[in-house]
């Protein structure tokens, strides 16, 4: 990666990226790939001077453009970067002192109104853990750093493409994070299984506000961006999340052609957009908009459709794909300008792990419940092989049967790190034939292929077995979320009981427990016939809490086993309306 910065920067000079700060062009910053080089090296000779080549860095920046001219400093010095949250806020301080621990960093690069905190920092680390070096950076430090730089000196290691580039931590969407060890050839490998798919555009513009130390920020935007040689607008996650229209007015304003969200992302942009803002946009200009990180739901698209599709959006530009971080990224994606492919398969058969598909016309099936609708995720990603396996057996699943999904190919990470028992497991899982001596990474999701094409399903963890049918979390959590105006999020798992699983509603209530009080009949009926009418089975226990209750990882996808851990424990948050605001009915 940093050869190709420098060559960009060789170039005659051309626009790298727009980086809105507060998520509209009124203090837009511009930066070509001159700008980006001479910041990289910057960064680059401050780690060679302490000789940090081969080392470990933990990039701990605000998203924006310090923390893009940081990671290619670090990729510069030859050492290896290791994206992490800033540490602000209880939960991202938790996140960034695991990742320090850890990985036992020789620097951290934080921004300089962090440096009074220090102290506070390395006091919540176990006194075995390494105390580490502080590289505060911001404007000043950059414009310094540039007046002391020779001229001449010499800014770039020599880097192996096959050494330790990026240290990417898992999101903990079903467990505590992992450290996965990304070499240069697999960033680059990812950028070119991904240009196959989007082919080139000589206008290409992109735009992404997903935070860059996540797996889809990063390698699906910033470094993809670099490698294309086009000019991406880049804005700050929390300014999409306050207002999602920033996102698609940015869209309309630059013309983009490119970007990317997670399912949410639609579902939230289709519910909180006015019909005035929705007036003001023109997204006529994308040709591609990725979609994945989560389960891509059909009935999120639907409706992302008829909203934007008078404003020129057309669905043809959407691409569902599917990707993890332990294959740097993609894995496969709809092939561009084609229609979204969805498969109807009956929800019966699916609940016991067969794929025995219906018409899109059998419309008494899709009103009685009986039809699921998946959402391809397109052609496996050009020199890599998909194959789906029975995870007991260890053999090929037969057609018609749904499997773990297992990869090879050069995306495919060399594995965890200081984890060698999990990487032997994960990274090199061979099929149970003696004969065949391939190794794959499996993946812990569930899927089956169809007409050349990878269907997901679902995850081997959080599946949700009862009384012998597979029912997948997602499909329930969307019907927990679509009972009532006033829940958002949901989380859904299984618990022991007295006659086998039974299971678990955990949703968030927007109101207060006054609020609650007056509706909560109301609410849990509409939440049990919801589930039971659309899923077959009735739920034990809907469990109520405030918004921001259940634990969610950077990218927005529900940590259900952490959110089930707390649930077991009696330490998930509750909206508890008093006694006395209760109706009559439960009290």
């Amino acid at each position: 990666m940093p050869g190709i910065l420098g060559h960009r920067a060789s170039l005659p000079r051309q626009l790298a990226f727009r980086f809105l700060p507060d998520g509209t062009d009124d203090a837009a910053v511009e930066w070509t790939y001159h700008d980006l080089a001479e910041h990289a090296a910057a960064v680059a000779t401050g780690l060679l001077r302490r000789e940090l080549t081969g080392h470990r860095v933990v990039l701990a920046l605000d998203p924006g453009l310090h923390y893009i001219a940081a990671l290619f400093g670090i990729f510069q010095a030859g050492a290896t970067a290791v994206p992490s949250f800033p540490p602000t806020g209880k939960r991202a301080l938790a996140r960034f002192l695991s990742i320090v621990e850890d990985c036992a960093p020789d620097v951290i690069i934080a921004d300089t109104r962090l440096a009074d905190r220090v102290a506070q920092f390395e006091a919540e680390l176990p006194a075995s853990a390494a105390r580490p070096h502080w590289m505060f950076v911001d404007d000043d430090w950059f414009r310094r750093a540039a007046g002391a730089r020779r001229p001449d000196g010499d800014t770039r290691a020599t880097v192996r493409t096959d050494v330790p580039a990026l240290l990417q931590y898992t999101s903990g969407s079903t467990g505590d994070p992992k450290g996965i060890v990304l070499t240069h050839d697999n960033l680059v490998s990812n950028c070119r299984a991904l240009e196959a798919n989007m082919g080139y555009e000589p206008d290409r513009v992109g735009c992404t506000w997903l935070p860059p130390y996540h797996d889809m920020g990063l390698m699906g935007t910033i470094m993809l961006a670099v490698h294309g040689g086009w000019p991406l607008v880049l804005m700050p996650p929390a300014y999409f999340v306050q207002r999602p229209y920033r996102w698609l007015k940015a869209v309309t304003d630059h013309k983009v052609t490119i970007s990317v969200g997670p399912n949410f992302a639609f579902d939230i942009c289709t519910s909180s957009i006015t019909d005035e803002e929705l007036a003001t946009l023109d997204l006529s200009s994308l040709r591609q908009v990725f979609c994945g990180s989560e389960p891509v739901s059909r009935a999120t698209l639907d409706a992302f459709r008829d909203r934007f599709g008078p404003r020129g959006y057309d669905e043809t530009s959407l691409i569902p794909c599917y990707g993890l971080a332990e294959a740097t990224l993609y894995v496969s994606g709809k092939r561009t300008g084609s229609a979204v492919k969805t498969v109807w398969l009956d929800k019966a058969a699916l609940e016991n792990g067969r794929v025995r598909h219906l018409t899109a016309e059998d419309a008494e099936a899709a009103d009685a419940g009986r039809a699921a609708r998946i959402v391809s995720c397109g052609e496996v990603a050009e020199g890599h092989e998909v194959i789906v396996v029975d995870p007991g057996e260890r053999r090929q699943a037969e057609p018609g049967r749904v499997g773990e999904i297992w990869v090879r190919g050069p995306n495919v990470a060399t594995g965890y790190l200081g984890k060698p028992e999990l990487t032997a497991a994960t990274f090199t899982a061979r099929l149970a034939d003696p004969g065949d001596e391939l190794t794959y990474l499996r993946t812990g999701d569930l899927g089956f292929l169809h007409e050349g094409e990878l269907c997901v399903t679902g995850r081997l963890k959080d599946l949700v077995v009862i009384a012998g049918r597979n029912l997948y979390p997602q499909d329930i959590e969307h019907s927990v979320r679509s009972a009532h105006e006033k829940l958002r999020g949901a989380a859904v798992f299984s618990v022991p009981g007295e006659s086998g699983e039974e299971l678990v509603v955990v949703t968030e209530f927007r109101g207060t427990a006054r609020q609650l009080a007056e509706e909560i009949d109301a609410v849990r009926d509409a939440v049990t016939a919801a589930v039971t009418a659309g899923h077959g089975v009735a739920p034990a226990d809907v469990h109520f809490a405030p918004v921001g209750a259940i634990s969610m990882t950077t990218s927005g996808k529900v940590r259900r086993d952490a959110t089930r851990k707390a649930y077991v424990q009696g330490t998930l948050k509750k909206l508890t309306p008093a006694a006395d605001a209760l109706p009559l009915s439960v009290r």
